[in-house]
Order: C-alpha cells, then sequence, then structure tokens
C-alpha cells in the first residue's frame, strides 16, 4: 500500500505531543468548568431544550362554568385571576400553554428554575382562595383549582445517560481487550487513552457552545468512541504492518509513528468529514420538510462535534501520544530482560 503523502512527516506529531496535550487539556477544562458552572446558574450541565430543561410550573384545572355570572369565559376568568397574583407576588412565567379537557380545560405556567418557590407558592395560594370565591358567586361546586410544580428534568427519566455509559464502557473495555490480543499493550492503552479523550472533548465542546440540545447528546457520545475504534483500527494495523518491513524495524517509535500516521491520515479524515457532510445535508432537508430548522439543530450540531473530534482525535492526538507509550513499554522489556541475564 503506498503512502498518502499528506505532510505529516514533516511536521511530526511525535514531537507535538505536548503542545497537543495542553491544547486538549484546556479545551476540556474549560468546557467542563462551563458546564459545572451552568449546572447550578443556569440551565444545566448543557443547555438542554425544552424538552429536557429544569423549571417550575403552575397548573391550573378549571370546570366549564359561568364564574361570578360575568359571562366571560372561563379561561378568560381564570387568566386574569393568575396574572394578578403573578404580578402581585413578583413572579413571570415564560411559557403558557393550554388546552381542554373532558369537564373544563388546563393552563400551564412555566417559570424559570430559578424563581422564587415561596412566591409562586404564596400566588398559588391567592390563585385558589380567588377562585373559590368566583365558585360561589356562580353557584357551583369547588372543582376548579390550582397547583405548583418543580420539575427536575434527567434525561429519559436517567435511562439515556445510563444506557450511554454502558454502551461506552463496553466499547471501551471490548476495544482494549481486542488490542491487547491482536496488536500490543502499549497500543491498546493508547486507544483507551484516545477513546476517552475524544468522549471528554466531545462533552467539554457541546458543554461550552451552549447550543439547545436533548437526548441526542448520548447517542453521538456513543457513536464518538465507536469512530474512534474504527479510526484506531486504521492506524494501528497500518502501524503493525509497518513493523514487519524491513524499511521501518530501523525507525525508531517516534518515526514509526509519524510515518503510519502519515498513511492512515487520508481514511482517519475522509470518513468523519464525509459524515459530517451528510449530517449537513440531513439538516438542509429535514429543515425543509419539518419547516422548522430548530427541530433538528441539536442532533445535527452533535453530530457534528463527535466528527469533528474524531478526526482531530485518529488523525493527530494518538499518533502523537502513542510513541511516549511503546518508549515506557520498550523500557520495562528491556529492564526485564537485563534482570532475567542477571539471574
Amino acid at each position: 500500500m503506498k503512502s498518502n503523502k499528506m505532510g505529516f512527516e514533516n511536521l511530526k506529531l511525535s514531537s507535538k505531543m505536548h503542545l497537543l496535550i495542553i491544547i486538549s487539556s484546556v479545551v476540556i477544562a474549560i468546557g467542563l468548568s462551563v458546564g459545572i458552572i451552568c449546572q447550578f446558574v443556569a440551565n444545566g450541565f448543557f443547555n438542554y431544550n425544552d424538552d429536557y430543561a429544569n423549571y417550575k410550573s403552575v397548573t391550573v384545572d378549571y370546570e366549564d362554568i359561568d364564574f361570578s355570572g360575568s359571562g366571560k369565559e372561563p379561561r378568560e376568568v381564570i387568566d386574569e385571576i393568575c396574572a394578578k397574583s403573578f404580578e402581585k407576588n413578583g413572579v413571570s412565567y415564560y411559557l403558557l400553554t393550554q388546552g381542554n379537557t373532558t369537564t373544563g380545560g388546563k393552563i400551564v405556567y412555566k417559570f424559570a428554575y430559578s424563581a422564587d418557590s415561596k412566591n409562586i407558592d404564596a400566588a398559588v395560594a391567592e390563585i385558589n382562595a380567588e377562585i373559590e370565591r368566583e365558585v360561589e358567586g356562580a353557584g357551583g361546586i369547588q372543582f376548579s383549582y390550582a397547583s405548583s410544580h418543580v420539575n427536575d428534568a434527567i434525561l429519559g427519566n436517567g435511562l439515556s445517560l445510563s444506557r450511554a455509559a454502558i454502551a461506552v464502557a463496553t466499547v471501551i473495555a471490548v476495544h482494549f481487550i481486542y488490542f491487547a490480543i491482536r496488536y500490543r499493550l502499549t497500543m491498546a492503552l493508547a486507544a483507551v487513552l484516545a477513546d476517552v479523550h475524544n468522549l471528554a472533548l466531545y462533552i467539554a465542546l457541546v458543554a461550552l457552545c451552549r447550543i439547545p440540545v436533548g437526548s441526542a447528546i448520548a447517542t453521538f457520545a456513543v457513536l464518538t468512541v465507536l469512530f474512534t475504534v474504527i479510526g484506531t483500527c486504521f492506524t494501528f494495523e497500518r502501524m503493525r504492518k509497518n513493523l514487519k518491513s524491513d524499511e521501518y524495524k530501523k525507525l525508531s517509535a517516534f518515526e514509526l509513528s509519524d510515518r503510519s500516521a502519515n498513511e492512515t491520515l487520508l481514511i482517519n479524515v475522509t470518513m468523519p468529514a464525509c459524515l459530517a457532510a451528510l449530517s449537513l445535508i440531513l439538516f438542509v432537508v429535514l429543515s425543509i420538510s419539518s419547516l422548522s430548522p430548530f427541530v433538528i439543530l441539536a442532533p445535527v450540531f452533535c453530530s457534528l462535534i463527535a466528527f469533528i473530534v474524531c478526526a482531530y482525535g485518529t488523525a493527530i492526538f494518538v499518533p502523537s501520544v502513542y510513541p511516549r507509550f511503546k518508549q515506557i513499554g520498550d523500557n520495562v522489556k528491556a529492564k526485564s530482560k537485563a534482570k532475567t541475564l542477571q539471574k
């Protein structure tokens, strides 16, 4: 197989190890820091969309009666009562949803998670008292009431995250065992480092960019690790074949890594690039069909981050750190062999 002369031999990635480690560490540290801070002061570690956001709410279930004989629609009366109570207690909602039931209707007011619960509860108490007076004025029975709720959202009740974590752990474990058997222990350790590095970088970038996302986070976290496995297979298979060549046997671990990275650069960059391009095409097509690009913005954004991370991690980061693993392994073997000869 002919090598793809893409310039990595001149770049000497192995000599850039410290720089690349610093870059990755800084990005990961900043992303995780932003996520942790936002967990306490904003919408969560990730910027979840409305389906997964933390919020507080007030739900008003009402009967279809003529409150106090005003002649107004029940929904109008309830809304007026709630608006006055919320304003009096210094709370304001950011979203109102309403619908009909078999006996009347329901209105849901959503508040920011940071809204004062005491003020909301005070407003609810006033709303119920006012509704009771309105019902008595209409000569009806009290079936209408307001209640407050706190929504601490977890993606898929925790199933999305827990299943993704199990899948990622399984893939990494199988990745390590396979590489340790087929290749070398040093390659297995480098491959696992690539998995952890790419996953951490993906999580940090999604948290840092603050784009509204949902359960797509978990899906593409697993895909990030899977594509990392595929990329490392290309890289280390090339190294394995090169080690059998007389030409490459004379090279140091650093030179071998640089040349192997050069030969696998095209496939390790092209595969994620094609998938990223496919994501953009799907974004355009689905935006037209759904008439709203925001519906599929989250999965497309997560896919782009995942594919960029995989291209960087497998084509650039791994070849730069592997020589150190091999050097450590060779030193351990040399010491072990020296001790054996002394005995």
